[in-house]
């Protein structure tokens, strides 16, 4: 999904609608997000930003072979793993033989030479920007914090996703507590323009693999793709 030269003038804020319209088409391949950042980060260099998960999944995730920043390190060139999370990355090294993972605050601590001295093809920042107080202000010190590198991506939780229609028929609201937004397509490329970035690609994913069982909701996905679980968002400096 592009946006036109019109629509970005309303991103931009040169231009104003209280009822703005905007076709949305997703152009992927690419049924869930995995698979999708795979391909990306095929033989690429990394950094894989807020990678340590649930310290209670981590084992169960690893063992069934589903814990993405394992699959990131098999399959780029170069994965470096950054988290504030100090007790998750202990937890990882005494437990598992993983290398290039860094306990720091990415915004305010010094970047480690390692990843300093390095060309990096793409920040990957995962199911990360919802929990983010300021997302703009977040966005904006990752782009003055860093000219090494060449892309981000970014994914979040589809305020339009399937669970959240079939929650809001039942009048409940499923969420993770430590969310701070929901996002659709218009409101994620806003915050993205606001803080400096220009947009190569949206588009929507499942966040996981659809079992054989779920023929229907396969189907019903590929017509009705706003409905999918996560959004994915391409943008360079």
């Amino acid at each position: 999904m592009n946006y036109t030269n019109e629509e970005l003038e309303y991103l931009k804020g040169i231009k104003f609608s209280n009822g703005a319209k905007f076709k949305l088409i997703n152009q992927s391949d690419y049924l869930n997000r995995d698979d999708y950042l795979l391909h990306l980060s095929k033989n690429k260099i990394v950094i894989h930003l807020g990678f340590v998960d649930h310290i209670p999944l981590i084992d169960e995730k690893i063992k069934k072979g589903i814990w993405l920043h394992k699959k990131l390190i098999d399959n780029s060139k170069t994965c470096f793993g950054v988290d504030i999370n100090k007790k998750g990355i202990d937890y990882i090294k005494n437990n598992y033989n993983y290398t290039n993972l860094y306990a720091i605050d990415i915004i305010n601590d010094k970047i480690p030479e390692e990843i300093a001295k390095e060309k990096i093809d793409y920040l990957l920042i995962l199911d990360v920007i919802e929990h983010i107080g300021n997302p703009v202000e977040f966005l904006k010190s990752i782009r003055d914090k860093f000219d090494n590198i060449d892309k981000i991506i970014l994914t979040t939780p589809n305020a339009f996703r399937l669970n959240n229609f079939i929650f809001s028929l039942k009048n409940i609201e499923c969420i993770n507590t430590d969310h701070r937004f929901w996002f659709t397509p218009y409101t994620l490329s806003k915050i993205v323009t606001d803080a400096g970035f220009k947009i190569e690609n949206i588009g929507f994913y499942e966040h996981g693999v659809l079992g054989r069982r779920q023929v229907f909701k396969k189907l019903f996905l590929s017509k009705y793709f706003t409905f999918k679980d996560t959004l994915i968002i391409e943008i360079k400096f």
